[in-house]
């Protein structure tokens, strides 16, 4: 199964790190949407969009690359990070750890 995984990781990396260990257990590509915002998805078989939260959205990058490129009936997948807390010493301090990599890998091989 061919597999893509559109990302935006701005902040503290922490959505790049989840991307980088799911995509080094498997063979998936990976694209950055801040820097590529056009790709032809229709040789993909699954495709996964990985963001941070800002204000209960993706990132905007994600979301705009998502508008232009995804095609109906596609097999889709998200993945979501969550790290402000880490300004202020809090949840997410630490993470992701080498356990929540693990976590990230076993996620997306059990799609």
């Amino acid at each position: 199964m061919k597999t893509v995984i559109i990302y935006a990781s701005v902040h503290h990396g922490y959505t790049k790190k989840i991307v980088d260990a799911i995509a080094k257990e498997n063979e998936i590509e990976v694209i950055d949407a801040t820097q590529i915002t056009e790709k032809n998805l229709a040789e993909y078989d699954r495709i996964g969009f990985a963001s941070g939260i800002y204000y209960s959205k993706f990132h905007k990058s994600v979301l705009k690359f998502a508008d232009a490129n995804l095609q109906e009936h596609q097999e889709v997948f998200l993945i979501c990070t969550y790290g402000p807390f880490k300004l202020i010493g809090g949840v997410a301090k630490g993470h992701p750890d080498e356990k929540d990599l693990a976590d990230a890998v076993q996620f997306y091989r059990g799609l």
